[in-house]
């Protein structure tokens, strides 16, 4: 995903080859250190107090009922998360900022990248410090401000690169646009509505920016681009570098003027993507949902009218009837490039799948032959020609799109495959000594690239949207099989496991819970500190649901049955 990645891919050896000489020489920022602007040097400072403030809230705001599951998920969170949180680093990085790899760590540079730092505030949110999450959040606003990397001839205003920089100039291209999703993520748990308010006005610019920028047919799908190359490949590579970057469905990807615009020049990606514009659609539905709870109906409706758009877009062009499965297409033609990879899952996600589309998609999710490797997801199918293990999504496992696809399982009610992947990925967490690396190889699960790279507590997420049965909304809870005893404290959020059949649920702020025990058709009680209250009751299906209003400071108890 990263422009400064590592990798060789067949035809790419070349390009990899003086990849390596030019990192070797000037990427890296050794013993935290960077040649400034104006050629002095750069001294990057970890934001010290910051961190001994997690570190003192981690035990306290995020354990489990196991001992040694805690052991596993503290040391995750000191791996991946705790040195690599810095002070500001001017002009380009005005707020504290996490960087990918920590301090001692020379494979990255220090940077803000786009989508990695919303699986490390999903995470850190139950640490209760939204001030580094509005400091993650005004990096990216500030460079929507003063980024002059859009060029005369495109749509400017809302562009943000794939990498803030401490110095200029920035990046001439944009990365997976999931900022909107990782804000609601975090509000989710926090309920931070001054969060919303900051971000609110800019997710607006940036994907209207995206739409804009890279629709550029305007039939709702998404394409890549790159206004100038970056400093280690050519443009077309460059433009591979906004989403999967070595995905073998971009392996003909090439670069042309705006097909209905007159001015700019060749900028503009000839391949429309599953995952892009999945990736945006899951922005999109965030963005409905904080415009309802901001007041927001005259954005929230636009939003709408867009994801409608897309939705009904890649349903329609991009899904085969024959193989089963969403395939990206040549821009101008509409013709798929008939490979199978990950990205046909994140529809799932992305709640773009209809329910038929999405039963055909889990049945060859779990097949061992094409997807459910020992431990799985891997990101092409085994069965592809072009199919590596060790290929930079090529065939390769990645934390954070298996956390997506559980995600997407559990929109759709797939929940036992949800914690069976969750159960293979703490196994691969174990299997490497409890350190998450950037990535696997597809087949045997060893360990590839950055150890303790900063999703790795993407791992800690997926077990907390399974096993522990916590929905993305962080408000829905589905009752898992065999449940009893198992006890979490997330932050705000406490969940306790009384019976198999049972739950206990407090939370810090005033939110509408609604529990699904998903097997059985049964009348359920509530009770809050002892008394039965009253609550909305929807039974679907073989399922049965309560949602009820919950009250901060409250315990309540959700049961099929009484409680004695």
């Amino acid at each position: 995903m990263k422009n400064y990645s590592l990798h060789s891919t067949g035809s790419l050896n070349g390009l990899f080859k003086g990849v390596f000489l030019f990192v070797s020489i000037s990427i890296f920022c050794f013993n935290n250190t960077a040649m400034g602007q104006e050629g002095t040097k750069r001294k990057y400072i970890l934001a010290e107090k910051t961190i001994q403030h997690a570190k003192e809230n981690l035990p306290k705001q995020i354990y489990t009922e196991d001992p040694e599951l805690n052991r596993l998920v503290h040391n995750l969170f000191i791996d991946c998360l705790f040195d690599k949180l810095w002070e500001p680093a001017l002009p380009g990085l005005p707020h504290k900022f996490f960087s990918i790899t920590g301090a001692g760590d020379k494979s990255y540079a220090k940077c803000q990248l786009l989508w990695d730092p919303m699986f490390i505030l999903n995470a850190w949110a139950p640490l209760d410090d939204n001030q580094v999450v509005h400091d993650v959040f005004s990096n990216y606003w500030n460079i929507i401000d003063n980024n002059p990397e859009a060029p005369k001839g495109s749509y400017q205003y809302g562009m943000i690169p794939c990498t803030i920089k401490p110095d200029f100039p920035q990046d001439g291209f944009s990365q997976i646009p999931i900022l909107a999703w990782g804000c609601l993520m975090v509000f989710n748990q926090t309920n931070d509505s001054t969060l919303l308010e900051l971000c609110l006005p800019y997710l607006d610019k940036f994907l209207t920016w995206y739409a804009t920028e890279r629709d550029v047919d305007n039939d709702g799908l998404i394409e890549y681009g790159a206004y100038k190359k970056c400093s280690i490949a050519d443009i077309v590579q460059t433009a591979r570098f906004e989403t999967f970057d070595f995905h073998a469905t971009l392996d003909d990807l090439q670069l042309t003027k705006h097909p209905n615009r007159d001015t700019g020049g060749a900028w503009y990606g000839n391949i429309e993507g599953v995952e892009q514009t999945s990736f945006l659609a899951m922005s999109e539905r965030a963005m409905i949902e904080m415009c309802k709870i901001t007041g927001r109906i005259e954005m929230m409706k636009k939003y709408e009218r867009n994801l409608a758009k897309r939705m009904e877009a890649i349903r329609t062009k991009m899904w085969d009837p024959e193989t089963k499965f969403f395939y990206s297409l040549n821009r101008d033609t509409d013709k798929k490039i008939p490979i199978r990879t990950i990205q046909g899952f994140l529809t799932m996600t992305a709640g773009l799948a209809t329910g038929e589309q999405a039963g055909e998609l889990v049945k060859q999710l779990t097949d061992p032959s094409l997807f459910w490797s020992k431990y799985p997801v891997t990101t092409s199918s085994m069965d592809e020609p072009t199919f590596d293990p060790n290929g930079f999504w090529r065939g390769d496992v990645w934390p954070p799109t298996n956390y997506l696809v559980v995600l997407g399982l559990n929109r759709y009610g797939y929940y036992d495959i949800a914690i069976e992947l969750a159960n293979k990925m703490r196994k691969l967490l174990e299997k490497c000594d409890g350190h998450a690396y950037e990535r696997y190889n597809g087949v045997e699960g060893i360990g590839i690239g950055v150890k303790d790279y900063c999703w790795g507590v993407a791992l800690w997420s997926i077990v907390v949207n399974t096993i522990y049965g916590i929905q993305e909304d962080y408000r829905t809870i589905v009752i898992p099989s065999h449940a009893r005893g198992r006890r979490l404290k997330l932050g705000k959020l406490e969940v306790n496991y009384l019976t198999d059949t049972s739950v206990m649920l407090k939370t810090a702020f005033q939110r509408e819970f609604k529990v699904v025990f998903p097997t059985q058709k049964e009348k359920i009680e509530v009770k809050c500190d002892g008394k039965v209250v009253k609550y909305k009751n929807v039974t679907v299906a073989e399922s049965s649901e309560v949602t009820f209003n919950a009250m901060p400071g409250k315990t309540y108890i959700v049961s099929k049955g009484k409680i004695e």
